[in-house]
């Protein structure tokens, strides 16, 4: 009892002294926080006349004298000026974050460090907050909500951007390519969002310096890293369909060495879209990711980087299928994965000179085996693994504080080998590319750039762009970007024989399309041919030839507008369709050329904060498709088409939507309410998507009649989430809440409620 009466006695004797203290001395302690009341940490205190001083992990700085004017600043929030007597009166000091985007640092643009606001092209970036605002655990449900971009449901979860297909979009993580695309398609559902600290969107050509997969864009995603601090977490994830999502997150931080181990698993019982039909339209998968990654200092000029990651993926299924005698039941075992390893060496000897060496292996493989349920005899079994081996070496160079000087040369070799390959397949390759940054006036900056390819398949070619940037005002920068690019038929375009027992849907290459879907129509798997297979012939080269410009504006500190128009020009377009519909509601794709092909448009994004805690913003893009052809055929009066009365006429210009499986119109409504008192952040978003075809139903191979649509729809989705002091993070929301199914569309499964938390191991021991 005496003993704890003495703490007492002590405890009070350190308050009594603390306040004392406190009133003697001119040290003041605040803490630097967002609208939220959530700390920054990377905040800067500037006293006029004295050095900055940094925040602490916490948020918290402490000024040990009076100034008369003190300056808060951070990046991406507005700067704030306070006197010596406003700073005493405030117990937090708030800063507003600025509308839109314009200081996020963005690598993929330039291959270099720039900011949005000194980039002459169109580029967005979606950081932390913006994408745990979707609820998404996966790429495709993050991308979905963007501006311009479209999800297809071609052989998966495909992008969409300008008009043009997954085929022309380079994926990067951490600014690495991923390969593994099926019939041209990289799968977003492959990538998990949960270690994702940013996602960079480039849009328009990038073959100058990524190469001819950059054709229409490029989308990098950022990985987390730490630096200076260590950090655990646990999360678990729970959404409609028994879908799991438990992973893991550990980074260490030191002070020349940082490491991050992620893992994270997910797994699903599928749905289904067409229950009156044996087998799923989503099969039931299971999916792991594991990513380690591991970044320090070697010396003062020297730094490393090594990334790893794998992946694997099953799923399993049913399917019914129709042999000469009798209907039988086929069971479906489907298994897919990669394995990346990027070692990345980077010397700086001064300011001006900057070497990177950057190495890339890649290992991409599926196998897909289906069985007579009865018997367990092997009905197909098909294997498929690709390799791809990249060395570069990029040398940057800063002639002067206008001037920086990129060169980049590099070697890669890509070997293939299939099931219905007689031999193995192998690329060899070699590029150099040289960018210049010019900065001729402090209103004024040029990007222009050049890439030579020597491929062992495709021969010799150039990719030049130029951009340029003028500032007219403080608040009003208009940009405008010409570029050129190339890309060639590979081996999944001429010869996949592919079959993803997951989804259920067939790919054949250009040359085995008319015997795939003969093979399909003997198992009694097709329910309607949709394109002839024998119209699709050898494929050809593309070129393409693309404009963009546009603007950014800041009407008021409150408010951003940016505008983005543009033009693609595309020879042999090889474009991806489904040239037959399968009794599943799934569907068989082929690739074919399309002689000359226009994609142009616009895409408009308005951000504005109505008030301190509640944001607006509106996006809208329309785009117009056509190939140069079939309108000329039109105009000649050369194709025709049945009419409601089974009566043969001309179609006319009106009658042709363009090309399939574009939407003409499309945009999206978001508005971010904090709620101060709780703390609970809400999200709602409204996503539309306006109709676009779907299938050649009267045989003329064009989009020209009405129900060769799929109609519009409309996504509501709503997010809340709530982080808590000790960093604990909690989510509960829906997507698609009414539920909108579109038959066109099989990976949209309808509406989807999910839940989620995280808890910050670390910091719960610690407290």
């Amino acid at each position: 009892m005496i003993r704890f009466n003495l703490n007492k006695i002590s405890l009070l004797i350190f308050f009594l002294f603390s306040e004392l203290s406190f009133g003697f001395s001119l040290q003041e302690e605040k803490k630097i926080v967002d609208s939220y009341g959530k700390p920054i940490p990377h905040a800067l205190v500037k006293i006029e006349g004295e050095k900055v001083l940094l925040v602490d992990e916490k948020g918290v700085v402490s000024l040990d004298q009076t100034a008369d004017k003190i300056i808060v600043f951070a990046l991406g929030y507005e700067s704030l000026q306070l006197t010596w007597e406003e700073w005493e009166s405030k117990k937090a000091i708030i800063l507003l974050e600025k509308s839109g985007n314009l200081q996020e640092v963005v690598v993929s643009a330039t291959r270099t460090e720039r900011s949005v606001e000194q980039l002459p092209m169109p580029v967005t970036v979606l950081n932390t907050i913006q994408i745990q605002n979707t609820g998404g655990v996966r790429l495709s449900e993050v991308l979905r909500e963007q501006t311009g971009l479209q999800i297809t449901s071609n052989h998966g979860s495909g992008l969409q951007m300008q008009g043009l297909d997954s085929d022309y979009i380079l994926i990067l993580l951490d600014g690495e390519p991923m390969i593994g695309r099926t019939a041209g398609t990289f799968d977003l559902d492959r990538i998990s969002v949960s270690n994702i600290e940013r996602i960079e969107i480039l849009r328009g050509p990038s073959s100058a310096i990524y190469g001819s997969e950059a054709m229409g864009g490029v989308i990098n995603i950022i990985t987390k890293s730490y630096q200076d601090k260590s950090d655990l977490n646990l999360g678990l994830r729970h959404r409609s369909f028994n879908t799991w999502n438990p992973y893991f997150e550990l980074g260490i931080g030191k002070d020349k060495l940082n490491a991050q181990i992620f893992i994270d698993h997910l797994q699903s019982d599928g749905f289904d879209l067409t229950p009156e039909v044996i087998g799923q339209t989503q099969n039931p998968y299971k999916a792991s990711t594991a990513q380690v990654k591991v970044s320090g200092m070697i010396s003062d000029k020297l730094s490393f980087n090594l990334f790893g990651r794998g992946y694997l993926e099953n799923s399993y299924g049913i399917l019914q299928t129709t042999g000469s005698t009798e209907t039988e039941l086929l069971d479906l075992d489907n298994q897919r994965g990669d394995i990346n390893f990027n070692p990345t060496l980077r010397f700086k000897p001064n300011a001006d000179w900057t070497f990177t060496l950057r190495g890339m292996s890649s290992w991409f493989s599926t196998r897909s085996e289906s069985n007579f349920r009865t018997s367990g005899e092997i009905f197909e079994f098909q294997e498929f693994d690709q390799f791809f081996h990249r060395t570069e070496l990029q040398t940057d160079f800063m002639a002067n504080s206008k001037n920086l000087i990129t060169l980049g040369v590099g070697q890669s070799v890509e070997t293939v080998e299939a099931t219905r390959f007689e031999e193995l397949n192998r690329f060899d390759a070699g590029y150099i590319f040289l960018q210049h940054i010019w900065d001729p006036l402090p209103n004024v900056n040029f990007v222009s750039g050049l890439r030579a390819d020597f491929h062992s398949q495709f021969g010799n070619r150039l990719s030049p762009k130029i951009s340029g940037q003028y500032q007219i005002s403080e608040n009003f920068s208009w940009q405008a970007s010409l570029g050129a690019g190339f890309k060639a038929p590979d081996f999944r375009q001429l010869l996949l024989n592919f079959n993803n027992a997951a989804a259920g849907y067939y790919v054949f290459g250009a040359n085995l399309a008319s015997d795939g879907i003969t093979k399909l129509q003997e198992q009694g798997l097709v329910a309607q041919v949709l394109i002839n297979p024998s119209s699709i012939g050898q494929l050809d080269a593309e070129t393409s030839r693309a404009l963009n410009t546009g603007f950014r504006w800041k009407p008021s500190s409150n408010s951003q507008v940016t505008l983005n128009a543009y033009r693609n020009e595309i020879d042999n377009l090889i474009e991806t369709a489904p040239i037959a519909q399968l009794v599943t509601g799934q569907n068989a794709f082929s690739y074919f050329n399309i002689s000359s092909v226009v994609t142009q448009g616009l895409e408009v994004d308005v951000q504005v904060r109505l008030l301190e805690n509640l944001r607006l913003s509106a996006g809208y893009a329309f785009l117009d498709t056509k190939d140069v052809e079939v309108i000329q055929q039109i105009e000649n009066g050369e194709i025709f088409k049945r009419n409601d009365q089974n009566q043969t006429r001309r179609v006319t210009r009106s009658d042709y939507g363009g090309l399939f499986n574009r939407s003409r119109h499309s945009g999206n409504l978001k508005l971010n309410y904090q709620e101060k008192h709780s703390g609970i952040d809400l999200a709602f978003r409204a996503i539309f998507r306006g109709k676009f075809g779907f299938a050649d139903l009267n045989g003329n191979l064009i989009l020209d009649d009405e129900s060769e649509y799929a109609p519009s729809w409309i996504s509501y989705n709503m997010t809340a989430t709530k982080t808590f002091e000790n960093g604990m993070f909690l989510e509960i929301g829906g997507t698609n809440l009414l539920n909108t199914i579109t038959a066109a569309q099989p990976n949209n499964p309808g509406r989807v409620i999910f839940l989620g938390v995280k808890l910050p191991i670390l910091n719960l021991i610690n407290r």
